[in-house]
């Protein structure tokens, strides 16, 4: 269990997907481009094995992996193409924009993500969420991905933080559960009511 003093916190740490932003190419209906239509799934699995975990850790670049994937899975695409069905999909959460203004009054506010650089730049753009940002720290810098502990001590030591100045959000269980090992408080994100929630109880807002 982490020691936890709100009054120590300096700093408020966000995943990107699923948290800043919803996850990508997730729409049931599928997605339409160009008189072509495209099943989510085969959008969506580029984010899945080896290579697009390689990209994260800026081993790929995005024109490899993008360009392997399509060509993998016949898609009549593009990489240009694809990257704009990637860019049209992005958007904030619902309520992100708001409690990030609100804390950025009071805290610094940093993105700490497993991303590769353009669909990271895609990501942060369409959130609408620079103005509040303070840092962003991604796993295609730090050259490893959570749920890696060296994650997180990267983190701290470009951000020049100690864990007990920080409170990590994620919405997946096992990055949460290291953080906690590292010693940084962190909760678990299902949704922005449920966010502002467990930040009223630790008295950050």
């Amino acid at each position: 269990m982490v020691q936890f003093d709100h009054k120590n916190i300096k700093w408020i740490l966000f995943d990107l997907s699923g948290v800043i932003v919803p996850f990508t190419f997730m729409k049931p209906e599928g997605y339409e481009y160009k008189s072509r239509f495209f099943r989510s799934e085969e959008l969506e699995r580029i984010f899945y094995g080896e290579e697009y975990k390689s990209y994260m850790c800026g081993m790929l670049s995005h024109e490899q992996v993008t360009e392997r994937y399509i060509k993998k899975k016949h898609l009549d695409l593009t990489v240009e193409e694809f990257n704009e069905l990637f860019k049209n999909d992005q958007r904030p959460m619902e309520g992100m924009l708001e409690l990030c203004s609100e804390l950025s009054k009071k805290y610094k506010l940093a993105l700490a993500t497993n991303e590769g650089n353009i669909n990271m730049k895609y990501k942060v753009e369409g959130s609408g969420i620079i103005p509040y940002l303070t840092k962003i720290i991604p796993s295609y810098i730090l050259r490893v991905v959570k749920p890696d502990a060296r994650f997180y001590t990267k983190l701290l030591k470009r951000i020049d933080a100690k864990p007990q100045e920080c409170i990590f959000i994620d919405d997946a269980k096992r990055n949460v559960d290291t953080a906690e090992k590292v010693g940084i408080k962190s909760l678990l994100f299902t949704n922005t009511v449920q966010l502002r929630d467990d930040l009223v109880q630790l008295h950050i807002l």
